[in-house]
């Protein structure tokens, strides 16, 4: 093969391997997008499919392969903090598919500095700031302990809506205990997520402190939950299996008030052999 041969055949392989390049991107670039809503919406989701393809910043003609998933997540998330994007699936090689649910306003507390209550998602997401004192949902508190609940959290003059709080394990307060403190008794029929009958939990738990008490460690070794019905829960060693713990207390109030106590204090607390046990403090009792 002469050098002129050699050259305009290595012209026409660069040509037909482009032309295949912009065929595959024509072919294989972002055309439809959907948003599947998981539960009902609630007037707090005023917010369009339109409006939330638009905040991901997800543009129909992009290669769908060079998609930045994780940036569009952040982008609607930062955009609308009452959504929880649970994943964006690639459909087909043109369609992609934005799977979202509702946050529900599950904590509270209020910031001396700044004046101002800050409303909590259950994995401590600041959906809003408010000059108004929520109702209907627990406080977080931690005034037995002579601490600003704030430095728990992490909130600081800086925080603003749609900002994730984290303890970092601060003195034995785990993130995960916020996160399971509601998944341990409001589950849908599945099994798996929250999404139904989560206001008579919400409004049966006013307030949550975290206290020191049945061990030396310097840790908050317990979770106090006040309720409306007028029963206190008190829950030693909150850090180990906290889910099952609210259960077997919640369990135990049901019984209580099947047999006519209208108030008083569920321990769960520990005896020195590493055994734990369930008492009942009447009010009268203490």
């Amino acid at each position: 093969m002469t050098k002129k041969a050699k050259i305009i055949t290595i012209s026409i392989v660069l040509s037909i391997l482009a032309l295949i390049l912009i065929l595959f991107g024509a072919v294989f670039c972002l055309y439809k997008q959907d948003v599947v809503f998981i539960g009902d919406r609630t007037s707090t989701i005023d917010i369009t499919n339109e409006e939330i393809i638009e905040s991901a910043g997800l543009k129909k003609g992009r290669p769908i392969f060079s998609l930045d998933k994780e940036t569009a997540i952040n982008n609607i998330e930062r955009t609308y903090p009452y959504l929880k994007v649970i994943q964006i699936n690639t459909v087909s090689a043109i369609r992609i598919e934005i799977s979202v649910r509702e946050r529900y306003e599950m904590y509270y507390t209020y910031s001396d500095s700044t004046k101002k209550y800050y409303v909590l998602d259950e994995e401590l997401k600041v959906l809003r700031i408010s000059n108004i004192e929520p109702i209907g949902i627990t406080k977080l508190e931690s005034s037995i302990l002579g601490e600003d609940m704030l430095d728990i959290l992490g909130i600081t003059s800086n925080t603003i809506v749609s900002d994730f709080l984290s303890t970092e394990n601060y003195r034995g307060i785990t993130y995960e205990l916020f996160v399971s403190m509601y998944n341990t008794v409001m589950i849908d029929d599945a099994g798996t997520d929250r999404y139904v009958d989560r206001e008579d939990i919400k409004s049966l738990i006013t307030k949550l402190q975290f206290a020191k008490g049945y061990t030396l460690e310097e840790t908050y070794d317990r979770v106090i939950l006040n309720l409306s019905n007028g029963f206190i829960v008190d829950i030693g060693k909150p850090q180990e299996n906290f889910q099952d713990k609210v259960n077997i207390c919640f369990s135990a109030l049901d019984t209580l008030i099947e047999n006519g106590e209208t108030s008083g204090t569920i321990k769960y607390t520990y005896l020195d052999d590493g055994t734990e046990r369930i008492n009942f403090i009447r009010d009268d009792n203490i």
